[in-house]
């Protein structure tokens, strides 16, 4: 700068991501991400792209000599019609797009390959009916295609007639929408998922222990798989809107089994950090307190949590708080206000990357859990060693990859698992937030059943005859090495405290709460999309 003097020594400087626009040129002799001719029903380049991001250039973090390329290409309304990516694994992931005339997409082709591994290719399909049935073009159905098996419906779909969906059809298992006058979600009715919500107005047996008018939810139960109870909470908040006491009960009018799932926020602070809280659950033997928990603070970062439960829970699965150290400063932090220590997990240590995702956390017994990341913050790996073996867990696009091998396809309403080259399809019955609570294999069989406290615990009564990790909000629960931290993208999340491991990172958008309150403490009607 002209006429000053900066006393500013810049560190080394590390590429994360490059974009680049208007044409192809940076793609520079690479076959692979060149534009191809597309199968019949998918949209052609056009000529120019003036204006547009055309390519990408993501490294991957702590290891500049690793990049994956991306290369966009669009029609003559400046729509993609295909990207042609590198991805972590040494392969490709490419995509085409086709659209109906007025913009939708109508089908979506991904084809993925990596070296020694079976090349992946899906098609979707959306089916929108035709002018004369459907002139609003809402979505009608969408059908899956893996490696040029017959076509299988993901789902189906019909609407009211102000436009809210009726019916969603997944596997054997149609669930039916109900809403209020203001268009408030207030039942979902089907075979093996069943979820009431009431506000303002007694809905299905439940009543709210006291109305309300402004979307808060004053009473939900639900049943979920081959249950034949009726599980459900009263739910009361401040005057703030948040969640002080969430009263569990059972049967039509939650009258029943009363207590046995309590879960209550008993005191907040100012910011609305939670002080105290009360969990009840199932115990080694019967049901009773799991969790009575005291959190100290230094400002808005958790120095101590002490739990005046002392019996301990020993059932395979039991999600709570453990209570594993008592010193002045069970947790601490970085200067960017991410935990690098939590004592009462046995964790020592955690680093970040540049972006405040965890790269290292080490445990007290020497155990530790490795991420990779790119750049744009996805995450390319998890590896786990514990007593000298490694577990490695493998991310690309939407193929998780176990120890090499390939062991889930997410699809847009669940996963496929592969038995050689033959395809399973497994579906998520989710709730009003999106939660998943059951996942039924494509003949309707239960594998999966998810009863959730407010603020994202589970349950220990459920069925897990499978290990998907996908729960509470759609997001991957980590429960390796007694983690139990959800992966939110941005942040993770602890539900057995209700509080982010760092800050947020739109934290001045929302100055007046907490950097690590969740959702505003409003967890039964609010969602946080990616942390």
């Amino acid at each position: 700068m002209a006429g000053h003097t900066v006393n500013l020594t810049l560190p080394q400087m590390e590429l994360m991501t490059v974009n680049y626009y208007d044409d192809h040129a940076f793609i520079s002799g690479v076959s692979q991400l060149n534009y191809v001719t597309p199968p019949a029903g998918y949209g052609s380049q056009f000529s120019s792209a003036k204006g547009l991001l055309t390519g990408t250039r993501t490294y991957r973090l702590g290891d500049p000599s690793r990049y994956t390329v991306s290369a966009f290409y669009y029609d003559h309304r400046g729509r993609i019609v295909q990207t042609r990516s590198s991805n972590s694994l040494g392969g490709y992931d490419d995509e085409y797009f086709g659209y109906t005339f007025t913009g939708k997409v109508m089908r979506h082709q991904l084809v993925h390959s990596a070296p020694g591994k079976t090349t992946q290719t899906e098609v979707y399909a959306y089916d929108y009916g035709t002018p004369a049935t459907n002139p609003t073009e809402r979505l009608l159905a969408v059908t899956h295609k893996l490696n040029g098996s017959a076509a299988v419906t993901l789902a189906q779909y019909t609407y009211d007639e102000v436009g809210r969906v009726q019916t969603k059809k997944l596997a054997t298992e149609t669930s039916t929408y109900s809403y209020n006058v203001r268009s408030w979600l207030t039942g979902i009715a089907g075979t093996r998922f069943n979820q009431t919500l009431a506000y303002n107005t007694a809905v299905n047996g439940i009543t709210p222990s006291t109305l309300r008018y402004n979307g808060n939810i004053g009473a939900m139960k639900w049943k979920a798989g081959d249950e034949t109870t009726e599980r459900g909470y009263k739910l009361s908040y401040d005057g703030l809107n948040r969640l002080t006491a969430a009263t569990y009960g059972e049967g039509t009018s939650l009258t029943s089994s009363l207590n046995r799932f309590n879960e209550a926020v008993t005191e907040y602070d100012k910011a609305g950090n939670i002080k105290a809280l009360e969990r009840q659950g199932k115990l080694d033997s019967g049901y009773g307190m799991m969790d009575n928990l005291t959190y100290s603070y230094t400002g808005n970062r958790l120095t101590k949590v002490s739990d005046a439960v002392i019996t301990p829970i020993t059932y395979t699965g039991a999600f709570h708080f453990v209570d594993r150290a008592n010193v002045a400063n069970e947790y601490t932090y970085d200067l960017n206000g991410n935990a690098t220590k939590d004592l009462n997990k046995n964790i020592t240590s955690i680093t970040y990357n540049a972006l405040n995702l965890p790269g290292v956390i080490t445990f007290a017994d020497g155990n530790t859990i490795s991420y990779g990341y790119d750049g744009a913050g996805s995450k390319l790996s998890v590896a786990y060693t514990a007593g000298g073996t490694t577990t490695k867990t493998e991310y690309a696009s939407n193929k998780v990859y176990k120890n090499g091998t390939l062991s889930m396809i997410l699809t847009e309403e669940g996963y496929i698992t592969l038995s050689g080259s033959t395809p399973s399809y497994h579906y998520y019955l989710k709730d009003h937030q999106g939660n998943n609570r059951v996942v039924l294999n494509q003949t309707g069989t239960v594998e999966q059943v998810n009863h959730y406290y407010p603020f994202g615990g589970l349950f220990g009564e459920g069925i897990q005859t499978v290990n998907q990790p996908y729960r509470y909000n759609g997001k991957e629960l980590d429960r390796e090495l007694g983690l139990d931290i959800y992966d939110y993208g941005a942040r993770n999340y602890d539900a057995a405290l209700g509080r982010w491991l760092s800050v947020d990172p739109m934290a001045e958008k929302y100055y007046s709460i907490s950097q690590y309150a969740y959702v505003a403490n409003n967890p039964v009607r609010l969602i946080d999309p990616d942390g």
